[in-house]
């Protein structure tokens, strides 16, 4: 349950009307938001449109010839959103599941295109960007997410105004700027599982017009839902905490600056680890010749049987898992005549360290492992950009974009009992893109007109990876923990001083041009078709981890998408319909894949596929009543991999005719949310959102192994709110995944063992 307080100017009702009618509209779907324009908010009787920024310029999302989605950040408060990856409920075609939990990256596909991928130095297919600058590291891109003025999810390549990989699409969260008013607001809320939570903000003039503020904040801790049999206590534990603060200037009428600063501080949040399929029966995984896995076992049997769910008690040792980041933001808009020159500077830093004892009980032939590591990165980017003014025949973006990041990871490993195996690995990785860029629009009359845009990318890379093992089963590099509770000390192993560490460099560059062209074409002012055919690239990269005394080195990864849609308005303003269909041709797909290397099962980025993804799309939002909002999408994908080969273990393999990993073929949203005026001028709103996403497979190679599924499942959330007649203050009590679902979230295999680490969906909260 949760309560909010908005402070306003008294001498502002007709803006304190405007935020209160966006903030009772929670509900979205792409192409218009559930927030109504000035019209909408006056009559009551229409939906509105919410303005985007996905062209790198101000435009309604109706007015946009692109498949969009946007919701207001009033709408994910209403919702009880506070994860980037939570973003998954709100549109279509988009999951973003966080295996390993908060602590872990989200596994983002849009649309089937996405990476399985857990090598943390390789950047995904779907740019996430925050006030416009990358997330790089796929695993910073797990974050709160807070005093939010929109998010916008663009479907499809973006590889012409955006800057890095968005073959798939991209992801924009939107921070509110600071404004001349002074206002904010303040939101605590607690839960089961001993969540409690609090965020707000607060901003306004700080020296009359030429000086503005905004400082925001949030803050979550929760216990957990599943004990832990070692220690005794529940998990997963979490505390996250994350602040920002933005500064507004403006020196001269013809220039803005914005600094914005930012930090966060995060430790636990990772998911419980099942291991599914441990019997007492022995044996060993082994790939057999069509890929399928043959399952073995060990000499134990899990507390929690063959069948876990996410509530089910756990095996693992004591252990944290932290991570801070810092960053700044220099932004500069300089009006040059008619023209906007815009400038966009950026650093961001990262530090994470994660320990971990040993879980599973002694004296049995289940692998034992313990777990010590620290990462970190660095990122400089820089936008620079110049933008003629959109209503005129001709209008044009002109721009460059610089990218630099250092990133690089340290990680130990001990194994006790029968297997008494070291091994150290380490990866420093530099990475490098520039970019020229140019979009043009030209209006051939008041109906019609087309879109070219083109970029020239060019990205390098370079890595350096050690390696080290030294374990019982090789003569003269038998090792032996002296200190088991202790290992990684000096003098916490012997025998490892005889094993030469492996240390491997490699390097890489790439270049590509890019393109889009959209015709569109306006019927009537209800109305907007369009066409496109658009390209993407996402750069090659590198394993993490040497194979076979080498590292493996992926090419990169091309797309054209070609995609027929429509933008409608009915009945008056009381209905949006939307309607997509395209096709995408894939070339050189990055797919990782499990691989055999001594003592364990490695992922490594080896395979080598192209694919085709068909998709319709349709997505409806309606106000049938003025106290009754409607929304719904459907999206229908057919997936294959084509030439898809790639070895294990020296032997040939071909997996061609495969689904693409996590990519149902039928998803669906539903939303709705109902107000119901009560005594004394208040309000109570019913609302509640339900999804389903058909089967999925975790494993790009292996798909006859139910193991390595997840059925198809429909999620629940609900919600009832009661605002003041002030409408300056909220009470909410909310339910996530109503059913309790405890669905399968990642599966694979990582051993020799027979057993397959399994995590699962959060419950019922």
């Amino acid at each position: 349950m949760s309560t909010s307080n908005k402070k306003q100017k008294a001498a502002a009702p007709d803006r304190n009307r405007k935020k209160m009618a966006a903030a009772l509209a929670p509900l979205f779907i792409a192409g218009g938001a559930f927030g109504a324009d000035q019209n909408a908010e006056e009559q009551g009787a229409v939906l509105g449109s919410v303005v985007v920024t996905s062209q790198k310029r101000e435009e309604k999302i109706k007015d946009v010839p692109l498949p969009i989605s946007a919701v207001t950040g009033d709408a994910i408060l209403d919702k009880n959103i506070v994860s980037s990856n939570d973003i998954e409920r709100l549109a279509p075609g988009l999951t973003g599941q966080a295996t390993g939990g908060r602590s872990a990256k989200p596994r983002w596909f849009l649309r089937g295109i996405g990476t399985n991928d857990p090598n943390a130095n390789n950047e995904g297919p779907i740019g996430v960007y925050v006030d416009e600058v990358v997330v790089g590291l796929q695993g910073n891109q797990n974050f709160p997410i807070f005093d939010l003025d929109r998010v916008e999810v663009l479907r499809g390549p973006q590889g012409t105004l955006w800057g890095k990989n968005n073959t798939g699409g991209a992801i924009h969260f939107v921070s509110k700027k600071p404004t001349y008013d002074k206002e904010g607001y303040a939101r605590v809320g607690v839960g089961n599982y001993g969540s409690r939570r609090a965020e707000g903000a607060f901003g306004g003039a700080l020296q009359e017009e030429a000086l503005l503020g905004r400082a925001s904040f949030f803050y979550e801790k929760s216990d957990g839902w599943a004990r832990n049999i070692v220690t005794g206590q529940d998990g997963p534990q979490l505390q996250d905490f994350a602040t920002r603060l933005q500064l507004l200037a403006n020196p001269s009428p013809d220039l803005e600056a914005l600094f914005s600063v930012r930090l966060r501080q995060r430790e636990g949040g990772n998911l419980p680890g099942y291991l599914v399929g441990a019997t007492a029966s022995g044996g060993v995984t082994t790939p057999n010749a069509n890929g399928a896995i043959t399952q073995g076992g060990g000499s134990y049997i899990p507390p929690y049987g063959a069948e876990p769910n996410t509530r089910s008690d756990f095996w693992a040792g004591d252990g944290y898992h932290k991570l801070d980041t810092s960053g700044a933001t220099v932004r500069l808009t300089y009006q040059l005549g008619a023209n906007t020159l815009t400038s966009i500077t950026a650093l961001d830093t990262s530090q994470g360290r994660n320990y971990a004892a040993v879980g599973v009980p002694a004296g049995t032939t289940l692998d034992q492992n313990s777990t010590r590591g620290k990462d970190s990165s660095r990122q400089v980017t820089q936008e620079l950009r110049l933008a003629s003014p959109k209503n005129q025949q001709v209008s044009w973006i002109v721009g460059a974009y610089y990218y630099n990041q250092d990133a690089s990871a340290f990680n130990q490993t001990a194994r006790f009992n029968n297997n008494e195996q070291y091994t150290e690995a380490s990866w420093d990785q530099k990475s490098i893109s520039k970019a020229i860029y140019g979009n043009t629009r030209v209006s051939v009359n008041d109906k019609a007109a087309v879109t070219l845009g083109l970029r020239q990318t060019w990205e390098s890379k370079g890595i350096e990876e050690t390696a080290l093992t030294a374990n019982d089963n090789a003569a003269g590099t038998a090792v032996r923990f002296v200190t088991p509770t202790a290992w990684w000390l000096p003098g916490g192993t012997a025998g490892t001083a005889v094993v030469p560490a492996t240390r491997i460099n490699s390097s890489a560059s790439w270049s590509r041009a890019t393109w889009d062209i959209t015709p569109e074409y306006r019927f009537n002012k209800d109305l907007l078709g369009y066409a496109r055919v658009a390209t993407g690239f996402r750069s090659g990269g590198f394993n993490q981890a040497i194979v076979n005394n080498a590292i493996i080195r992926t090419n990169p990864e091309t797309i054209r998408d070609y995609e027929l849609g429509a933008k409608s308005t009915w009945l008056g303003g009381r209905l949006t319909a939307n309607a997509s269909v395209f096709y995408y041709d894939i070339k050189d797909l990055q797919l990782n894949i499990q691989q055999i290397v001594p003592g364990t099962t490695i992922t490594s980025t080896a395979g080598s596929s192209d694919g085709n993804i068909k998709g319709f799309e349709l997505e409806l939002e309606a106000l049938p009543t003025d106290r009754l909002r409607l929304a719904g999408s459907l999206g229908l994908l057919s997936s294959r991999y084509t030439d898809f080969t790639y070895r294990i273990g020296g032997v040939a393999l071909d997996a061609s005719g495969n689904e693409f990993y996590r990519t149902p073929r039928t998803s669906l949203r539903l939303d709705a949310s109902y107000t119901i005026p009560v005594a004394a001028g208040g309000q109570v709103v019913l609302g509640t959102d339900w999804s389903y996403r058909g089967h999925i497979y975790h494993n790009a190679t292996v798909q006859n192994d139910p193991i390595q599924e997840t059925p198809a499942y429909w999620n629940g959330n609900t919600r009832i709110s009661y605002w003041t007649a002030n409408k300056k203050a909220q009470l909410t009590a909310f339910v996530n995944n109503v059913t309790n679902q405890s669905n399968k979230i990642l599966s694979q295999i990582v051993n020799t063992r027979g057993v397959f680490p399994t995590n699962f969906a959060a419950p019922r909260v």
